[in-house]
């Protein structure tokens, strides 16, 4: 008669966890930083009488409608700043996707550029227009384009020292 096998299975041995993708890690900070310096430029650029906070507002009104545009709330500023940070993330990571590994500085500066008029070109026309009216009628085009550019310039200028550095 042969044994009964044992009710306690053996587990094989799992494989060794991957660390995370360098790529996902510098394509996340290159967002930030390229986010941080786009809404420097958009404070920068906020009419003097609505405070340097205006685009945070103007971002959170997505959601929060006009009620986002009380300067006596502090909520639709760190919502405004979280939105942010979260789209420059996410169009970090598309751009660390796309760029390929080892382009000089001044090739992945332009692939930055690019990046950020397409991206200007789909969300000033398409989504903003859609999703936060408030945003598309308060602020012009070209400043919007501006500030854009300017988040490719520095996502793109970056990336390349980012591959690099990171894990």
């Amino acid at each position: 008669m042969e044994p009964e096998p044992n009710p306690i299975r053996a587990i094989p041995e799992l494989p060794t966890r991957e660390p995370a993708d360098h790529e996902v890690a510098a394509g996340a900070a290159a967002g930030l930083l390229g986010g941080a310096l786009a809404a420097a430029a958009a404070m920068a650029a906020a009419p003097a009488e609505q405070g340097a906070l205006f685009p945070f507002r103007l971002a959170a009104a997505c959601l929060l409608g006009h009620a986002a545009l009380d300067q006596a709330a502090a909520g639709p500023v760190l919502l405004g700043a979280a939105l942010g940070a979260l789209a420059a993330v996410a169009l970090g990571l598309v751009f660390a996707s796309i760029l390929p590994r080892g382009l000089a500085a001044p090739a992945s500066v332009a692939g930055g550029l690019a990046l950020g008029a397409a991206a200007w070109a789909l969300t000033w026309f398409a989504v903003v227009r859609i999703l936060d009216p408030v945003l598309f009628a308060a602020v012009p085009p070209a400043q919007a384009l501006i500030v854009d550019l300017v988040y490719g310039a520095a996502a793109g200028a970056a990336l390349p020292p980012l591959r690099r550095i990171l894990p």
